[in-house]
């Protein structure tokens, strides 16, 4: 008989294991439709913001129309890697905080359901969350970046061409300066029927036509040169009628192109292993390490600031919730700031900080389990 009870174990464990109870799948399916709403909600409205910046920018000719959903794409885990966190943290106290308003909690632990059980029921998709997380902060986003980057210098390259894009007017500088062509050459070149009107630093307003051009490669410092071809420079006052007029056949004129796009930072294409030992790089480290610990403690708090009274609504501690939610993260953000700027050890990290929501987090958890304590 002793064998036998003995071989059950195991077996009653892959069971619970892959089998998870009644009131674990419906709590779960409660927390994950709200995280997939809350999700898709924050992703949208961070995608949607870079994707109307990056179209405005191929709009003016900065960038090729065609590019702008890759780059979009190449920001993904970067944002993903900061939604999932506050997606799962908003679910599990929406979850579980209409479970206690509904009394369906109160129900659930009349028949037994404890503090612990509760969180080996929430394991699962914390847990997968964390993962994800975790993977996108040290891996995925350090190589999209990197292939941002990469894309960034061939866009830049290509500006020469895009910024003079056929049958657009290019304002730049303010509107201290028009430029526009009127076709590209087979050659995808040469741009044809130049025109470019600029404001000069004396007053005087300078016009150029010219039959061709052709933009250099930029450098370092985002500086070209135009080479126009076979045409007319006028400048002078408007409203004047002193205006100087000259014809040329070969005009340089020294243009900045704006970046194509907001530059990311080196150290964040690099890998982990990468990282240096400076406090710029060390602070990166722990940033993405911190990442994951974040989204766990998150978790954590969520279950602790979920309860409401019975006669409240269940929205009732949402906004404490947030509260705490956005504490966190700014603390974060504050310690990582203050070992970039050498105020901090690197050695300690951001664990001050992870300590102390750790600390507020496990003390709420039980106090869950004493029904007289409120958290």
């Amino acid at each position: 008989m002793h064998t036998s009870h003995q071989s059950k174990e195991p077996r009653e464990f892959f069971m619970r294991l892959f089998y998870a109870p009644l009131g674990a799948r419906y709590i779960n399916r409660q927390v994950l439709g709200i995280f997939l709403a809350a999700l898709a909600v924050l992703l949208s409205i961070a995608m949607g913001d870079k994707l109307i910046q990056f179209m405005e920018k191929a709009a003016s000719g900065n960038i090729p129309a065609d590019r702008v959903l890759y780059i979009v794409m190449l920001r993904m885990p970067e944002m993903i890697q900061l939604v999932l966190p506050f997606a799962l943290y908003i679910a599990l106290v929406m979850g579980l905080s209409r479970l206690h308003s509904s009394q369906e909690m109160a129900v659930l632990q009349s028949g037994g359901l404890s503090t612990h059980r509760l969180l080996r029921w929430l394991a699962p998709l914390v847990l997968f969350v964390v993962a994800l997380v975790g993977v996108a902060s040290m891996q995925v986003t350090p190589t999209s970046k990197y292939a941002l980057e990469r894309e960034l210098v061939e866009l830049q390259k290509r500006i020469d061409l895009s910024a003079l894009q056929p049958g657009v007017f290019r304002i730049e500088d303010g509107g201290k300066q028009v430029t526009y062509s009127n076709s590209l050459d087979d050659d995808d070149q040469t741009i044809r029927d130049v025109f470019i009107q600029r404001q000069l630093s004396d007053g005087r307003q300078m016009t150029v036509w010219a039959e061709r051009g052709r933009r250099s490669i930029p450098d370092a410092q985002g500086r070209q040169t135009l080479t126009l071809e076979n045409g007319k420079r006028y400048a002078g006052i408007a409203g004047s009628a002193s205006f100087e007029a000259m014809s040329f056949d070969s005009l340089d004129l020294s243009i900045n192109s704006d970046p194509v796009l907001e530059q990311v930072r080196d150290i964040e294409s690099l890998n982990m292993s990468e990282l240096g030992a400076i406090a710029t790089h060390r602070a990166e480290w722990h940033w993405r390490l911190a990442l994951p610990i974040f989204c766990l403690i998150l978790a954590l708090l969520a279950v602790t600031k979920a309860p409401v009274q019975p006669r409240h609504g269940q929205y009732a501690r949402v906004g404490e919730a947030i509260l705490w939610m956005l504490a966190y993260y700014l603390m974060l953000l504050l310690n990582r700031w203050l070992i970039e700027q050498e105020h901090l050890p690197s050695l300690l990290g951001l664990w001050p900080v992870h300590i102390a929501f750790g600390a507020v987090a496990v003390r709420g958890i039980l106090q869950l389990g004493q029904p007289g304590l409120k958290t």
